[in-house]
This record gives C-alpha cells, sequence and structure tokens, in this order.
C-alpha cells in the first residue's frame, strides 16, 4: 500500500510539473518586464541568460518551448527585429539543449540548424551553431573537431563583427578556456583582451574574464601584466559586491608573488584566501590549494613545523575534494599534488631524513611523468584529430571537383553541337579545372606534410624535454648517494660503540641502485627519441658493439663528466678512460 502511495505521489508530481509549465510562470512576466526597459542589445543578453537558467533548473521541453513563444510574442509586439531572430534561434535548437539527449543527437539537432541558418546566409547564428558544435565536440573530448568548429565559429563572428552579437562575451570566454588548458596562450590574451571591451554577459564572467587573462599571461610569465589583471579581477569583484572571487584574485596574486620571490608578501595573500575558504563547504579546493602553497613558503624561513601543519590541513581538505572529470579540473588536482610531493620532499630534505625525502622525490617524478604522459596523448590526439580534419576536408574537395568535372562535360556535350567558339570556351574551362585540380592535390599534400612535420617537431622537442628531467632527477638521486657516502665517512672517524649506525646506512647504501637494468633500458628510449635513432644506427653500423659500450658512448653524448660516468656504469674512472679510448678506436671517432 505504501508502494503505491509513493508511486501516486510521483505521478502527482510530474502532472503538476506538466501542467504548470502550460501556464505563464511569473518569473517570465518578470523578465518580460525587464526587457521593456532595456535597450535591444541588453535585451539579447537578458533573453540569453534567461534560457540559460531554465536549462540549469531543466525545465521541460515543453515548458521551455511556452516561455519561447510568449518571448517570441513580446518582441513582435516590440518590433525587435534582433531579438526575434534570437528567440528564433532558440526555439529551432531548443532540443539540442536538453541534458538528457545522448550527446551525438545534440549535435545533429546543431548540424541541422547550421545547414538551416547557412542555407539562408545568416553568418551569426550559422557560427552560434558551430560554436555549440564545438562544445559538444570538447566534451566528448574530441579536441579536434571541437577546435575546428570553433575556428568557424570565430571567422563567421568576425565578418560579422563581434560588436553586433551581444552575448559574444559568453563564446569568446568558453573558447579561451579551452584554448587554455591546451597551453595555448597566446590564443587564450587575444581572445579575452577581445572579451574585455564587450559588455560582461553576466557578473561572474565580468570578473571571470580579467582572472582568465591573468593566468595565460602567467603562463607565459609576463608577471607585471599578470599582477595588474589580477588587481583589476579583485577589484572589478569587491565592486559588484561578489564574496568569493575577491579572495581567489587575492590568492592567485599571491603565488605571483611566490614565483618572484616575494615570500612575506605572497605568504599575506595566501592566508587571506586560506582564512577566508578554510570552513566554506563550497570551496574545499580554494583552502586547499592555499595550504599547500603556504606550507611551501613556511620551509622557505626554515619554518619545518608551520610546514607539517599546513600539509596535514592540506590532506585533511584533500579528503573533500571528490574525484572529477573535466580536463581542468584534473590538471588543478594534479598540481596540487605536484605541490604535495615537492614540499614534503624538501621538509624531509631539510630535516635530513635523505631516504624519506628520496621517496616523495620518486613519487614526485612518477607523477610528472604521468602529467606529461597524459598530456601529450592529448595533444597527439589533437593533433591526430585536425590532420582527420583536413583529410576529411581535403576529401570533401575532391568530391566537389569530381561533381564540377562531371557538370563541365555535360555541358561540353550539350556545346558540342553549337558555335566553335562556345566548343573551345568550354575546353579553356577544363584546363583551368584541370590546373585547380592540380593545385588543390598540391595544397592538400603540403597540409599532410606540414602537419606530419609539426607533430615529429613537437615530439623531439618534448623527448629532449624528457631526456634533460631525466638526467637531472638522476643526479639529484647520485646527489643522495654522495650524501651517504659523506655520512659514512664522518660515522668511521665515531668509536665503535657507534658502529651500528654506519652498518645501518651502509645496508642502505648497498640497496641503492644508481641505474637498474629498467632505467638503462628507459634512458636508452629517451636518448634514440632525442637524438633521432642514434644508438640503434649505431648498432646498426658497428653489430659488435656492446651494451656497455652504447652506454658509454650516449654518456659521452649527454656531455656527463668522467667521474659521473663511472658511477653509473660501476667502475673505475681509469676503467672509463680505457673504455672510452677503445670504444672510439673502434668506431674511429
Amino acid at each position: 500500500m505504501k508502494e503505491y502511495f509513493i508511486i501516486f505521489c510521483l505521478y502527482f508530481v510530474v502532472f503538476f510539473h506538466n501542467t504548470s509549465a502550460a501556464q505563464q510562470p511569473d518569473e517570465l512576466e518578470t523578465v518580460i518586464l525587464e526587457l521593456d526597459s532595456e535597450t535591444p542589445s541588453r535585451r539579447i543578453i537578458r533573453t540569453s541568460r534567461y534560457i540559460d537558467s531554465l536549462r540549469e533548473s531543466q525545465v521541460s521541453l515543453a515548458g521551455v518551448g511556452y516561455r519561447l513563444e510568449k518571448l517570441h510574442q513580446k518582441a513582435s509586439l516590440w518590433g525587435d527585429q534582433p531579438l526575434l531572430n534570437h528567440v528564433r534561434f532558440h526555439q529551432i535548437t531548443k532540443k539540442g539543449f536538453q541534458s538528457a539527449l545522448p550527446p551525438e543527437d545534440i549535435i545533429a539537432v546543431f548540424d541541422s540548424a547550421r545547414t538551416y541558418f547557412q542555407n539562408r546566409n545568416d553568418q551569426r547564428y550559422t557560427g552560434v551553431c558551430h560554436y555549440y558544435i564545438g562544445v559538444q565536440r570538447y566534451e566528448q573530448k574530441q579536441y579536434g573537431e571541437a577546435f575546428y568548429h570553433h575556428a568557424k565559429a570565430l571567422e563567421l563572428f568576425e565578418a560579422v563583427g563581434f560588436d553586433n552579437i551581444p552575448e559574444m562575451g559568453k563564446y569568446l570566454h568558453v573558447m579561451a578556456i579551452n584554448n587554455l588548458y591546451f597551453h595555448n596562450n597566446s590564443k587564450v590574451i587575444k581572445l579575452m583582451r577581445a572579451a574585455i571591451n564587450l559588455p560582461p554577459y553576466n557578473r561572474n564572467l565580468d570578473v571571470q574574464r580579467f582572472n582568465t587573462l591573468a593566468v595565460a599571461y602567467q603562463n607565459l610569465n609576463q608577471l607585471d601584466s599578470t599582477i595588474y589583471y589580477l588587481k583589476r579581477t579583485r577589484d572589478i569583484a569587491v565592486s559588484i559586491g561578489n564574496n568569493t572571487w575577491p579572495y581567489i584574485a587575492v590568492g592567485n596574486l599571491g603565488r605571483v608573488y611566490l614565483k618572484q620571490g616575494r615570500h612575506r608578501e605572497a605568504l599575506k595573500l595566501l592566508m587571506q584566501e586560506y582564512m577566508h575558504n578554510q570552513h566554506k563547504k563550497p570551496h574545499p579546493i580554494l583552502a586547499r590549494n592555499a595550504a599547500i602553497e603556504i606550507a611551501s613558503i613556511w620551509g622557505k624561513f626554515g619554518r619545518n613545523d608551520s610546514v607539517l601543519h599546513y600539509l596535514r590541513i592540506s590532506e585533511n581538505l584533500n579528503t573533500l575534494v571528490g574525484n572529477t572529470e573535466p580536463m581542468w579540473k584534473q590538471q588543478r588536482d594534479k598540481q596540487f599534488f605536484l605541490n604535495y610531493y615537492r614540499v614534503y620532499h624538501d621538509y624531509y630534505k631539510a630535516r635530513n631524513y635523505m631516504a624519506m625525502a628520496y621517496t616523495y622525490l620518486d613519487s614526485l617524478t612518477r607523477l610528472s611523468n604521468e602529467t606529461n604522459v597524459i598530456y601529450n596523448k592529448a595533444e597527439t590526439k589533437l593533433a591526430e584529430d585536425r590532420l582527420k580534419i583536413q583529410q576529411q576536408l581535403a576529401d570533401i574537395s575532391e568530391q566537389q571537383a569530381e561533381k564540377e568535372r562531371i557538370r563541365t562535360r555535360l555541358q561540353f556535350i550539350i556545346g558540342i553541337v553549337g558555335l566553335i567558339a562556345v566548343i573551345l570556351s568550354l575546353l579553356y574551362y577544363l584546363l583551368r579545372l584541370k590546373h585547380s585540380k592540380d593545385l588543390l592535390i598540391a595544397k592538400k599534400e603540403r597540409q599532410i606534410q606540414l602537419a606530419l612535420q609539426e607533430r615529429t617537431e613537437m615530439q623531439l622537442v618534448q623527448a629532449n624535454i624528457e631526456l634533460d628531467e631525466y638526467m637531472q632527477h638522476l643526479q639529484e638521486k647520485s646527489n643522495l648517494v654522495e650524501s651517504f657516502r659523506h655520512q659514512i665517512e664522518e660515522l668511521r672517524k665515531l668509536p665503535d660503540l657507534e658502529n651500528q649506525q654506519l652498518d645501518d646506512l651502509i645496508n642502505q647504501l648497498a640497496n641503492i641502485k644508481l641505474l637498474t637494468p629498467d632505467d638503462w633500458n628507459d634512458f636508452r628510449k629517451r636518448f634514440n627519441q632525442a637524438f633521432a635513432g642514434e644508438l640503434d644506427q649505431l648498432k646498426l653500423n658497428y653489430g659488435d658493439l656492446t651494451v656497455a659500450e652504447e652506454r658509454l658512448y650516449a654518456l659521452e653524448k649527454m656531455n656527463v663528466s668522467t667521474s659521473q660516468i663511472a658511477w653509473m656504469l660501476g667502475i673505475s674512472k681509469e676503467s672509463v678512460r680505457k673504455a672510452r679510448y677503445r670504444l672510439r678506436k673502434k668506431i674511429q671517432v
């Protein structure tokens, strides 16, 4: 009986919701009153924000359709053609804003609308359709297609004029954010500098666009511009009574000061961000990130007790942060853990707990490598997607050219019965058409070659960076071994009663292997990537080359010192010199 009662209540709620959607809601009356006193451009912005709120509230499709029809009637009454066009766009695409639809169905709605507006030569709303298709592609991690559609949208928006699209600030900001997480900072700056000269879409974006611009400048290490726009962010947030963004701006400003070495100023600002957000449930991430930065600053001052205190706080706050899927949230969380491992490494190193310091250094290295791999995969996928799109566009152009050739041949057959002048004209046209096809094929080949070259160069640069980082981490590992050796020499001077500590350190030193076989294999792979397969080529030319000689050749190529090579190969310096002589004699250098 209880189950029937619950089902009845659910049906009642659904029925009440659907019937209420057929009535004119009070909030619509309020919006219409506001629109009545607004300028035409402000009407479009206010209408867009209202429609956004309907989607966020998950109003039914019938409810959205009813409200749009009322807005269409009012726009007709006011004789406001731009608003009529804007409402008409949302009437055509309203189904595509239903989150319950599969992504491909949503894209199909906007693609159909794109064809509709393109056939009517409406560049503005053709561009808006491209924009929303790009948003969906980005959410599906189809980054190449996402950036392609956003590029098409920008091309059409520029043709219309940003000033003629009142809600343009919203589109620019989303496209800038997408570029930001692929480190395309120059593009972000271009988009955001255009956005700050346009009317704000809403209060939040009015503040956020300056912060986004500051982040892009910070990524390019243009810190003066970063500081300027962060202060603008803070001032605007305060002026509109926002209670969150002032402290976000203050915290970001503190991180810039930390990067500049202005530790006391940075500590003051980060403490403000932490104190404001530490007990706010919606913002544990802000407090967590501030806490780890504060811990790093206390480490600069040698306050190890404070370092440990804020490390513990950041750990507790991190338990309140759930797992997140969007790319920007993943990058934010990985950056926290990179800072977390780095601070712990510095903390234990300062306290001379070298074993623990090495453990956190190893965690830092692994996460850093994992982050690079993930980013490189995304970059590679983006390059591959772009290559596929170029191939598809080239195929489409080829099909169009083929259709054009067929049409031309038909004209030639019809024209054969005409005047000789017409025939000659057709022959001339065919020759030009063939030339156009050759140019098109050559252009296609150039585009493919350029894309492949760009991808190869990107991989080579990344391989060199990874090899340098690998050698740097190897040097730090060697320094740890040297530290243990130094401690052993110091302990040898102590009385026999202290020899237990000496035995412990000797055991630790014995357990540390500077380079394992897996390390050598990893090093060989990275070296080949950075130096275009030089070791493989050397082995091919000199088949009797030993593994030890390959390693010596690679280390010599990296300008590693003789003493360091001796450590890495586990032989004496004299043995290194003899091996080097034999190697040079063998390969005749």
